[in-house]
């Protein structure tokens, strides 16, 4: 296994956001997560001796620390100038301003939004007056798992009962946004809109290799059972998806427009059980991606990728209804104005609209989240091969593609 990268001037980085007396002594470094489990970024696990705040105590503080990627060809691939920036942007621009929307709004406490984990600190060079991204980048967060909350295998998915509650959590996320652009129009423009500017994921892939994953997701759908005459249908919305990608074209604007994680799967949400085994909280890691379009991208790509309801293809519209409801709900809670427009057919017209559009999305996400984990290769060899090695997949990937194509189909989605 490579050595994790080291983390020059944490003294300087981290101190000044500590309690004052706090001092940095030195710290201690581990890989967070397992091959596969995270492509666009490095995670390592920092352990970080400081003296307290009188200075008459060593004591220990447990990091994490985010970085870019160590493949070179992964910084093309995942635009880290500005998906790194996007990233920071969220921690120390778009929370504070959906914290003070709801305070504003008189939201007590426990109604709060809770799916943000503390950050300590953003860099993206030992150069203040740099904009790139190099090597001593880094974010630097509370570690969630000695917190108490888990990452679900990404192979198993979330039960239904989890996947409802997770759109609760989803649902306040994209009301905030909303309530912000409708209340507060020049503070949505400045500290979250500006940030939220759409990039085309392929554009550091080339052509050979985009046309190969094309390939590749032809020759899965036949081997997963679909039917030709729907695997040319798929092929041809898949390029539509494509093209309105490379042209970096949004959905409508309209009052289900708020701001996308748009990486929603499993392994970029946290959970943390009571002693009964049911879920008490939620965090979303992992803002690289965010953008302003329909908020139907996010709940599709969820359910799709990470739900494992065995009756989801029959049941997909009992999700549809309990994330709207909880929509308004947090609408409403925020005073947001024009309360009518928000109409469970609107939604599902909108659902209709937008849904065709995040199938590529969706089916070429599927090949990493079912990845088999003992056959993806130590960090220093992930390349952008991986996404076409048939070695990586077994059965329960081609049946969950054959599952979300079905359900495509027989919503007329595609």
């Amino acid at each position: 296994m490579s050595k994790p990268p080291a983390i020059r001037d944490l003294k300087e980085f981290l101190e000044p956001v500590l309690e004052p007396g706090v001092k940095v002594l030195g710290y201690q470094s581990s890989f967070l997560t397992a091959p596969g489990d995270n492509y666009g970024s490095t995670m390592l696990a920092l352990t970080v001796d400081v003296t307290s705040a009188a200075g008459d105590e060593l004591e220990q503080l447990q990091l994490v620390a985010k970085m870019r990627p160590t493949s070179e060809e992964f910084l093309e691939i995942f635009q880290i100038d500005v998906t790194f920036v996007k990233e920071a942007a969220v921690y120390s621009q778009i929370v504070p301003a959906m914290i003070k929307l709801q305070q504003e709004m008189g939201l007590p406490e426990n109604e709060m939004i809770d799916v943000f984990c503390r950050c300590y600190n953003t860099r993206v060079s030992l150069d203040p007056a740099s904009d790139k991204v190099d090597a001593d980048g880094v974010m630097l967060f509370e570690n969630l798992k000695l917190a108490g909350y888990i990452t679900e295998d990404r192979r198993q998915g979330f039960s239904r009962e989890l996947g409802e509650f997770i759109l609760n959590k989803l649902a306040q996320f994209h009301a905030i946004p909303i309530a912000l652009r409708l209340l507060k129009p020049e503070v949505f423009n400045l500290s979250v809109q500006k940030f939220l500017v759409k990039i085309d994921i392929d554009a550091g892939l080339s052509e050979q290799t985009i046309q190969r994953m094309i390939n590749v997701i032809e020759a899965d759908l036949k081997k997963a059972g679909v039917r030709e005459q729907l695997v040319q249908r798929l092929l041809k919305q898949i390029d539509d998806c494509r093209k309105r990608q490379a042209n970096l074209i949004s959905d409508e604007m309209n009052q289900y427009c708020s701001m996308l994680h748009n990486d929603l799967w499993v392994n970029n949400m946290m959970i943390k059980y009571d002693d009964d085994n049911k879920p008490t909280g939620l965090k979303f890691v992992d803002f690289q991606l965010i953008q302003m379009d329909s908020l139907v991208r996010d709940i599709l790509f969820f359910l799709l990728t990470s739900v494992s309801d065995p009756n989801l293809m029959h049941s997909i519209d009992h999700y549809f209804n309990v994330y709207f409801d909880k929509l308004r709900l947090h609408l409403a809670r925020l005073k947001c104005p024009n309360m009518s427009q928000f109409t469970y057919h609107s939604f599902l017209e909108e659902i209709n609209r937008v849904a065709p559009r995040e199938l590529y999305h969706i089916v070429a996400m599927l090949r990493v989240v079912l990845a088999k984990k003992e056959s993806i290769p130590e960090h220093s060899e992930l390349d952008a091969e991986l996404f076409c090695d048939d070695n990586l997949v077994e059965e329960d990937y081609y049946r969950k593609l054959l599952l979300v194509v079905t359900i495509y189909d027989q919503q007329g989605w595609v």
